[in-house]
């Protein structure tokens, strides 16, 4: 039912579920562009920009989706509450106030850069294999395309029309669908290509394991999908439980992308002893590939790879679980 829950209490709710999420992101978002300087600063690498681009980003977007959502509750409980003709109910109902459509292009661009960073990952992992790559990135523009759709039609509605309209839900449950669908299949294919080059490593160098990282892959690619689940189920189910969900899905995509860097960070590249590294031969599973190993005084060897994709591309060595 549409009513079982409130639309007032459903915001209020959604608020505070995003504000909790929203401070654990900025920590988190902090922290890993700190870990990424100083990984480039102590390993003599290039600094990783895509990583930081990403991580500032996605901070922005996040700040700018709970900034609207803050005004749309001003606007609903101070402005419309005592409104003749439109209370704070018709107010938060109206898809077409331009805090609602704020909101939703923030959480739309969100989804986006998430996804596409997933793709990156898919992208350098399996070498820049097309036969992979291009299906998922059809999918993507699709989901960019149904995002558009959906929020054109938010602006396009009239004061009436309710976030459960025909058309309305036909464009974002289209979204919600195709963004689940990218997010679960890029996690899937990184964690079998992980564990496939794990059994190759197996053969070649003994003690070595690349489980923690295919562990940290789908843990993070859980946590949005498990959200994604949730918005999907509630606002199919009519409910406006979805507010809650939408406000955490925008926060936890930031979260799951800072997690994923700082648990490479601090549990597989440990970086508290002295470390020596040695070169070992090549991989079979794509060109241009080796592997660096690196022992510490207090732990097991770890290792990372390098990934360079084929056809002509630039070199794009990158840490697995990055």
């Amino acid at each position: 039912m549409v009513d079982s829950v409130g639309v007032d209490t459903a915001t209020l709710a959604a608020f505070f579920v995003e504000a909790v999420l929203y401070g654990l992101l900025i920590v988190l978002s902090a922290a890993s562009i700190a870990v990424i300087f100083r990984r480039s600063r102590m390993l003599k690498d290039p600094l990783n920009k895509p990583m930081i681009v990403a991580s500032v980003l996605m901070l922005i977007l996040a700040t700018v989706h709970i900034s609207a959502d803050f005004r749309r509750l001003l606007d609903a409980f101070v402005r419309h509450s005592s409104h003749t003709t439109e209370g704070t109910k018709a107010y938060l109902r109206r898809v077409s106030a331009p805090t609602y459509l704020l909101q939703s292009t923030a959480y739309g661009m969100q989804t986006l850069v998430g996804d596409a960073f997933m793709l990156y990952r898919v992208y350098l992992v399996w070498n820049g294999n097309r036969w992979i790559v291009l299906p998922l990135l059809v999918c993507y523009i699709a989901s960019a395309a149904a995002g558009l759709g959906a929020v054109q039609g938010f602006a396009r509605a009239t004061p009436h029309d309710s976030i459960f309209n025909g058309s309305l839900m036909q464009w974002s449950v289209s979204f919600f669908v195709l963004t689940l669908f990218t997010n679960f299949t890029c996690t899937l294919l990184i964690a079998s290509r992980i564990w496939w080059i794990h059994r190759g490593m197996k053969t070649i160098v003994s003690g070595e394991s690349m489980l923690p990282a295919m562990v940290i892959i789908i843990e993070s690619g859980s946590l949005y999908s498990a959200c994604l689940i949730i918005l999907l189920a509630t606002y199919i189910g009519k409910s406006y439980l979805q507010y809650i969900a939408l406000a955490a899905v925008t926060q936890c995509i930031g979260i799951a992308f800072s997690m994923v860097i700082l648990r490479v960070a601090l549990g597989i590249s440990n970086e508290s002893g002295k470390a020596r590294t040695q070169r070992i031969t090549t991989l079979a599973f794509g060109p241009a590939a080796d592997v660096e190993t690196t022992t510490t005084d207090d732990s097991e060897p770890r290792f990372t790879i390098g990934l360079e994709p084929s056809r002509g591309y630039k070199a794009a060595a990158r840490k697995i679980g990055e």
